[in-house]
């Protein structure tokens, strides 16, 4: 009483305690409750068990709010309303809650509808939440982000939410450039769950921004950054999926995903509930029918609530069939009538009486099976309503099946009458020679009395007559027998199933078979021939049919014979000796009552007729079962199904109940399965779907969406044993299902045991922290994980005595919902059978105390397994310290408390005089708390672990070993413990444990702590970085803030080249057992943990190397303190990284994301604000690849640029420049950094479009410095050896320099920046900086004059030294200008001048020396160049920028030549179709592509012309005004057909004989179009060309008509973009991909060009307005 009235105080909160004191200020109840209390918890005789039950409660106190009628008190109560609601209880997820995280905008968005209200369970109904109570319930609100996909419908990928979680649904890249509609089935605020309901959800940009309106519901996909927000405030599984717009009258959706929102379970009196947290369910299963008289309960299932469990389970309350089965129902309606009290009746209000009273004052809540697909066999409904059952008259497709059981059945009756055992078979069958002898006799005796097969057969004589009758009155045929067409004529099955009664299609077989035969030379033999061939095929079809159905009569007879053999002759089984009609030789498939004392050929009759309504198939267990989403009951494929083959475990005494596909089907049966389910929701918490992988999931689905209409928070349990994840998911996602029943009885020994306590619960110890911007995991089901199944038999029987308690512990230690059942804990060696077992349960306090059995202990492993649940311990580590020792860790990420159960297993019995095992010591990070409990279980005697002597049963009552002694301690120091040696041995932070009496059977558990201090500056630290507030927050973005793009390459990027290239000693970290990581900066390691981190991945090795040691955090501050503009972010990161030292390394991977994430995430923030809005206000793509492009520019000290003029204009430039990577890694340093041809066509998309004008200005000025024969250096190398093998630069430069005039501020101003010219004559040796200035329009018209007047040069130092393979011709360069046509030209067969410059290097294969693609002529891309270069120059002259008009060459009789520009430009344009389109109607021979743009015009090798490369499109963006429209659309037509790949573009048709996709550089064949990877450009696909090729289209599909079609065109090629640069730990986009799209070793992995010229498609896309 004493404890009990301070319970009660217990429930108060402090706040209406200090209400309720004044009140009661005076009065002696409130002292003496005080007294009570302190007296309670100062007294040494208070049992430490008792102490544990008191500090619970007092934990649980602060959820508990007791409702307090004081009218005096009412108006300050009022004032406290808001802590008086229910509490949500510490979240138990499977992984730590993100913090929430809001949108930029100041602004919440909007949610898309106000969700229902919560309901609560009050007084065995449910009312509604008040809004305090709803506040507290949703006190975390996890921000979940789930992508949702095209073409999937994901029923078999499970999300887990909690309630109050922010579920956000984004679009996943696959969905790019798509306009989609998203529904969901959960409902508005206030209405009801609705499974076939659906609405639409509003999308919402990444600031919280709205974009769909009531008006207006698609949402087009430009990016990933969208999402659609839903807090989920009802529990249940909802459906979330989208159509295409234009796609919206379909009736399956494009893509689909499903939420599972967890129920909260209450318990405790009205008003005062409090939440059980889902893994804190410790849940007893107690078999109904052996409960006895409802006024006994109570006593019963105190045995429950003494043991610590806080969850009955209890099997179906209903009255029961014949056979006496918990599980087969008579009437589902009605309270099994042994309930009830003597001289009395019972009713569900009674049984109700009892749940509530648990569910109040016990604080237990309860769930009860529901059997949702058969009833008994004697349920009086059935004979009103037989349709509801798979009879032979409601499924006439089993008769064949029914009357092979009727066979089996006689034949049973046989053998049970001796009438066989003349031929071998006795009644009494026991030896293998019995199973043979009765083999024979199914065969040869009892299957020809029922010659199933003739039920598929038909009648031949019946057919080939009327056949015969019809062809007498037909006119003669004029065709011709063909028997080829034989096969056409088919047996179709009987509906009826009647012998010989099947039908071939009549008119079909006259027109087949009625024909003419060469060998009948009058009509009537002709007649009979016809008739014959007929009768023939017809025999032959039912000789198939035969066949067929004998082959599964075989395996039906085997089967049958397999059950025979286990029940009556293997050593294993049950050898069973009598027939009777609960032991029938062979199992009944049907129920057969009414055709007792019939013959065969009676019941064949009665199956057809109204005693066929009888005649009902049994559910049962189909082992096996490939489908358990079908019912196996249902009509079949083929002739053969489950009870024709026997391959159902039949139980006999139930009858499978025939829903049908709806209601209409079978109306009293779903109507009365309804009111079944309704009223057990109503009563109970939960329920247990028994036999769920056999029940048709759409009936699950109806009835359990039924149940939740009574109880919203219904908690639902399932048996699936379908041996796969996926299909599990999909009963769980389908049926909202909350907790899977798990087995550890299916662990074969200890390991496998250990391994199901971590599968089935919590996150690894040390998991990671979940970041609120990457995807949410998927899941497995929660479970509910029991060390015994009310199904399976004792692990007395099948393991040993001495288990039940070290197994019972590692279940407790699991981090989902546990279980046990009665009889468990008292000690019972046998199965307690569902059938068979009519004893009642024993009461509490009579025969059963907390001294029964292990029930103590179990009271103490409930305890804490509930605890552990509702303090947070959400982290799991199992360590297999021996063969039969398995210890299991349960930590708390947030308190980083940490209990510690270390389980001796015995799944055989040991020695009887067994000693203590020998054991490594237990060692463990922190300091010792307490040990929570030591126990073990022996024999009483001189055998302490001696085998039991067989129990002898109580005739009246279930009862287990009493023989046996329970040793608990609870809540001791180290010096009481019988288990460890008294004193610890301390190293360092490390706590060591030695074993010293550690027998089988033994339980262990500790709790230990870790030091707050580190722990809380970590803490503070990670909040700050996640929250963007505070000092600390302050401080860091105060130091980002003056870092550059520079400084954010080096921050964020540089690759292992470049840092060894600083000469600092530095190289790219190696992980061992991984290698080296990409980057040196911080994203090198982001890359990883993006992957790692999410899947908890902490075996990998970069998570090894963390705990090995501080290598990895000193790298990355260290690294950082070389540069002065980089100092004090070093400074700060070796400040944060110091307290993550101290703690146990275990720990330090999930403290390393979460602040290195959260520094990275502040980083690029930065990198966003340095550029200009299309990229800072962008989307994620944008961003995404405006990132990428820090990681080409950087200062290089082995790849500067030549120093600039000392009078340049300001700003001047460094001494070191910025210089632009053509890719990494093959081109970060040296000469290779620098190409003149790569820096320019990435120039506009690495430089301009992110604002970095000032260093794209000395690039420009540097390499014009280097100016040479009218050409800039292909390799720069510093300015010091230029190389000037290429014709193709100095045209992308004059571009660039046409950009930088056009997009930068003041940007003509470059025109006149002084330039020094290297090499002022091409003969001068090299000037330095000065000495030769000139303006920048001077070295542009320099450029264009030499190409005007023509030139032939010979490479300077030409020979080995600059290139190993080139022959010495290829050393001899021409540019020119075709007086004609205008176009430039140059070249020759033994060079290549442009970006396809892959020079053969393989002796071996004799391509040494030979271009692969020399492209010499005019290249159509460098065409397309000069035109816009002329128009630009145009324009300058014509505004006077410069001084400039055209150029002029004199001839050989030095004549004039002038050409203004623009005449020049115009003669192009002139020209340009004529010369590059091929037409439809081109009649040259090499031609064999028409509507293309060749490639080159007047190449030396001519048919190269023809070629289709990828490079047109280039010529089409830079100058449009060149092309016919209409042409221009059907060459990007034919691009798209034939060149066209997932992520780039085929250099080369794949239709060419020169196409060879895959490039391998290493190849050293004897193929000259392969060796050496001479194939570079002859069909591997370049990701560059294709933001060409993506912006020619733009254009001109503006002028042809189809600009809204190709945007989505563009937008959905963009998707493998986008994914690329997602997931590749590069954050880049690759060189190039092998043909399709395959990966190309041998390619740079991230590439300047192809990042540019794909942000230069966004660009285009945002420049129209299409990224919205």
């Amino acid at each position: 009483m004493l404890e009990e009235g301070f319970r009660w105080l217990c429930k108060f909160t402090q706040q209406k305690l200090n209400i309720l004191c004044r009140i009661l200020l005076q009065t002696h109840l409130f002292r003496w409750l005080i007294d009570t209390y302190l007296r309670l918890t100062k007294s040494d005789k208070v049992e430490g068990r008792k102490k544990l039950e008191i500090d619970q409660e007092i934990k649980q106190s602060a959820n508990v709010n007791a409702e307090v009628n004081v009218k005096s008190a009412k108006s300050e109560i009022s004032k406290s309303q808001t802590n008086m609601g229910i509490a949500h209880p510490k979240p138990t997820h499977y992984y730590p809650p993100p913090q929430v995280v809001k949108p930029p905008q100041a602004v919440k968005p909007p949610q898309a509808v106000k969700p229902p209200q919560l309901l609560q369970q009050v007084e065995g109904s449910f009312v509604k939440v008040t809004k305090t109570e709803e506040k507290e319930m949703s006190a975390v609100h996890d921000i979940c982000s789930i992508p949702i996909t095209e073409g999937s419908n994901a029923e078999n990928i499970l999300y887990r939410l909690k309630r109050g979680s922010n579920l956000r649904v984004r679009p996943d890249e696959c969905l790019l450039g798509r306009e989609i509609i998203l529904y969901t089935n959960y409902p508005e605020e206030g209405a009801v769950f609705v499974r076939t309901s659906q609405r639409i959800l509003h999308w919402y940009k990444k600031n919280g921004k709205q974009i769909t309106s009531e008006n207006y519901k698609s949402a087009h996909i430009v990016d990933t950054d969208i999402y659609s927000e839903l807090e989920l405030k009802i529990s249940g599984t909802f459906h979330f999926w989208f159509k295409y717009k234009d796609n919206v009258a379909a009736e399956k959706p494009d893509g689909a995903l499903y939420v599972q929102v967890e129920p909260i379970l209450h318990v405790g009196p009205p008003g005062a509930q409090k939440v059980l947290p889902l893994d804190s369910v410790r849940c007893q299963t107690v078999i109904s029918k052996l409960l006895g008289p409802i006024s006994t309960w109570e006593s019963k299932l105190q045995v429950a609530k003494e043991s610590g469990y806080n969850v009955i389970h209890f099997t179906p309350i209903q009255e029961l069939g014949g056979s006496r089965s918990a599980y087969s129902l008579r009437n589902q309606l009605k309270v099994n009538p042994d309930f009830a009290n003597k001289n009395s009746s019972i009713d569900f209000d009674d049984v109700d009486a009892v749940i509530k009273k648990c569910r109040r004052e016990w604080g237990i809540a309860s769930i009860c099976d529901i059997v949702l697909n058969h009833t008994a066999n004697e349920s009086e409904w059935l004979i009103d309503h037989p349709d509801a059952t798979y009879s032979c008259s409601a499924c006439p497709y089993l008769r064949p099946a029914f009357l092979l059981d009727a066979m089996l059945a006689k034949c049973s009756e046989d053998i049970s009458e001796g009438l066989l055992e003349h031929v071998g078979v006795p009644a009494v069958i026991e030896a293998e020679c019995h199973i043979e002898a009765l083999r024979y006799q199914l065969h040869t005796t009892y299957l020809p009395k029922v010659n199933i097969f003739e039920l598929y057969q038909c009648d031949v004589m019946k057919y080939t007559n009327e056949f015969m009758s019809q062809v007498r009155t037909r006119e003669p045929p004029k065709n011709v027998a063909k028997t080829e067409r034989f096969n056409e004529i088919k047996i179709k099955p009987n509906p009826e199933y009647r012998r010989l009664a099947a039908t071939i299609d009549m008119d079909l077989a006259l027109d087949i078979f009625n024909a003419f035969h060469g060998d009948c030379f009058d009509e009537e033999s002709r007649f009979r021939k016809c008739s014959e061939t007929l009768r023939s095929h017809l025999l032959a079809l039912n000789e198939e049919i035969r066949n067929d159905v004998q082959e599964h009569l075989n395996y039906a007879i085997e089967n049958c014979l397999a059950g025979v053999r286990y029940e009556r002759v293997q050593g294993d089984g049950p050898k069973v000796r009598v027939i009777t009609e609960t032991h029938p030789v062979f199992m009944k498939y049907f129920t057969q009552l009414a055709a007792c004392g019939r013959t065969l050929t009676e019941i064949e009759e009665g199956m057809h007729g109204d005693m066929g309504k009888m005649f009902m198939a049994h559910n049962g267990w189909v082992m096996g079962y490939s489908d358990p989403l079908r019912d196996f009951a249902e009509e079949q494929v083929g002739r053969g199904n489950v009870y024709l083959r026997r391959e159902l475990i039949a139980w006999g005494d139930s009858v499978k109940l025939r829903f049908g596909k709806k209601p209409e089907d079978s109306p009293y049966l779903w109507k009365h399965m309804t009111e079944y389910v309704e009223k057990t929701a109503k009563i109970f918490d939960g329920v247990r779907l028994d036999n769920c992988h056999s029940t048709p999931i759409h009936v699950a689905e109806f009835l359990l969406d039924a149940a939740r209409k009574i109880n919203p928070e219904l908690y639902v349990v399932a048996e699936l044993f379908t041996n796969s994840d996926a299909t599990d998911n999909v009963f769980v996602n389908r049926l909202g299902i909350t907790s899977l029943i798990r087995e550890a009885q299916s662990a074969w020994d200890s390991h496998e045991e250990g391994r199901l306590v971590y599968r089935y619960g919590g996150i690894p110890v040390g998991g990671f922290y979940v970041h609120p911007k990457r995807d949410l995991v998927p899941s497995i089901a929660h479970a509910l994980f029991l060390d015994l199944t009310h199904d399976n038999p004792s692990p007395v029987e099948k393991r040993s005595v001495y288990d039940l308690l070290p197994s019972a512990a590692l279940v407790s230690m699991a981090c989902c919902a546990t279980g046990s059942n009665r009889g468990y804990d008292e000690l019972v060696p046998h199965h307690i059978h569902v059938v068979n077992e009519e004893r009642q349960y024993q009461e509490w306090g009579k025969s059963v105390t907390s001294n029964t059995g292990i029930i103590a202990a179990k009271r103490a492993l409930n305890l804490l397994h509930g605890q552990l649940a509702e303090e947070g311990f959400t982290q799991v580590y199992v360590d297999q310290m021996d063969p039969n020792i398995v210890a299991v860790t349960r930590h708390s990420p947030t308190t980083h408390e940490s209990v510690i159960l270390v389980a001796h297993t015995a799944f055989g019995y040991p020695s009887p005089y067994a000693g203590p095992t020998g054991v490594r010591p237990l060692r463990f990070d922190g300091t010792l708390n307490e040990i929570i409990l030591e126990a073990d279980l022996r024999i009483n005697g001189d055998k302490p672990f001696d085998r039991p002597a067989p129990l002898k049963k109580n005739a009246d009552y279930i009862n287990g070993f009493s023989q046996f002694q329970l040793r608990l301690q609870e809540h001791i120091p180290l010096e009481k413990s019988n288990i460890f040696k008294t004193t610890s041995y301390i190293d360092g932070n490390v706590t060591q444990l030695d074993f010293e009496n550690f027998y089988p059977g033994s339980v262990v558990a500790v709790r230990v702590s870790l030091p707050k201090a580190d722990f809380e500056q970590l803490n503070n630290l990670k909040n700050a970085l996640q929250k963007k507030t505070g000092v600390i927050y302050t401080e860091l973005h105060d130091i980002v803030s003056k870092l550059d793009l520079v400084d954010l390459n080096r921050v964020l990027f540089t690759c292992d080249q470049e840092e060894r290239d600083l000469g600092l000693g530095g190289a790219a970290y190696d992980i061992p057992n991984y290698g080296p990581i990409v980057y040196c900066g911080l994203q090198g390691f982001i890359s990883i943990l993006t992957e790692i981190s999410p899947r908890n991945d902490l075996g990998h090795p970069f998570c090894n190397n963390l705990r090995d040691g501080d290598w990895m955090m000193d790298y990355i501050a260290g690294r950082l303190d070389n540069f002065e503009s980089t100092k004090k972010l070093s400074a700060w990161l070796k400040k944060s990284f110091e307290p993550i030292k101290n703690i146990p390394r275990y720990l330090i991977p999930c403290y390393f994301d979460t602040i290195v994430s959260g520094i990275y995430d502040i980083l690029i923030v930065r990198a966003y604000e340095l550029m200009p809005d299309f990229i800072r206000k962008g989307h994620s793509f944008p961003q995404a690849l405006g990132l990428g492009t820090l990681q080409f520019l950087t200062v290089c000290k082995s790849a500067n640029l030549p120093a600039l003029s000392p009078d340049i204009s300001p700003p001047f430039p460094p001494k070191q420049c910025v210089t632009l990577s053509a890719g990494l890694p093959h081109f970060s340093t040296g000469y290779m950094r620098c190409w003149g041809r790569d820096t320019f066509i990435a120039l506009r998309g690495l430089m301009f479009l992110t604002g970095r004008f000032d260093e794209a200005r000395f690039i420009i000025l540097g390499f014009g410095q280097c100016l040479r024969h009218g050409l800039i250096p292909n390799l720069l190398d510093n300015g010091t050896k230029p190389r000037f093998n290429c014709r193709d630069a100095v045209w992308w430069w004059l571009h660039s320099i046409k950009q930088y005039v056009d997009e930068a501020p003041q940007g003509k101003d470059i025109l006149k920046d002084k330039v020094s010219r290297i090499f002022p004559t091409d003969d001068s040796a090299a000037c330095g900086p000065g000495k030769h200035d000139q303006y920048l329009y001077d070295v542009m018209q320099e450029a264009l004059q030499v190409h005007f007047r023509g030139l032939q040069y010979r490479e300077h130092n030409a020979g080995h030294e600059i290139d190993a393979h080139m022959t010495d011709k290829g050393f001899n360069n021409q540019i020119g200008i075709h007086p004609e046509s205008g176009f430039v030209f140059g070249g020759n067969v033994a060079n290549c001048g442009t970006w396809m410059d892959k020079m053969g290097s393989s002796e071996k294969a004799g391509n040494r020396g030979r271009p692969a693609t020399p492209r010499d002529g005019s290249a159509v891309e460098l065409v397309g160049l000069q035109m816009a270069v002329l128009r630009f120059m145009q324009s300058m002259s014509e505004k006077s920028f410069i001084p400039f008009k055209g150029v002029e060459r004199k001839g050989p009789n030095d004549q004039t030549t002038k050409w203004t520009y623009k005449e020049w430009a115009d003669r192009i344009k002139d020209n340009f179709e004529k010369f590059f389109f091929v037409t439809e109607i081109e009649k040259a021979p090499l031609a064999n592509k028409k509507n293309i743009y060749k490639d080159s015009f007047g190449a030396s090798q001519g048919w190269t012309d023809y070629q289709l490369r990828c490079n047109f499109p280039i010529t089409m963006v830079v100058a449009p005004e060149l092309f016919d429209p209409q042409n221009a659309w059907k060459a990007l037509e034919q691009a798209r057909k034939y060149l066209l790949g997932p992520l780039g573009m085929k250099t080369l048709d794949s239709s060419d004989w020169n196409y060879r996709g895959n490039y391998d550089n290493s190849n050293d064949s004897t193929d000259c179009k392969v060796a050496h990877g001479a194939n570079y450009h002859q069909g591997p696909e370049w990701i560059w060309p294709i933001g060409f090729y993506l912006r020619a289209r733009l254009i001109f599909a503006k002028k042809c008509g189809f600009l809204n079609e190709t945007i989505a065109e563009t937008w959905s090629i963009l998707r493998a973009h986008l994914k690329e640069i997602q997931r590749s730990h590069w954050r880049g986009l690759p060189e190039l991909t092998n043909e399709n799209g395959t990966y190309c070793n041998d390619s740079c992995r991230t590439q300047a060009w192809s990042i540019a010229t794909i942000l230069e498609v966004l660009h285009d896309l945002h420049a129209i307005g299409a990224d919205v």
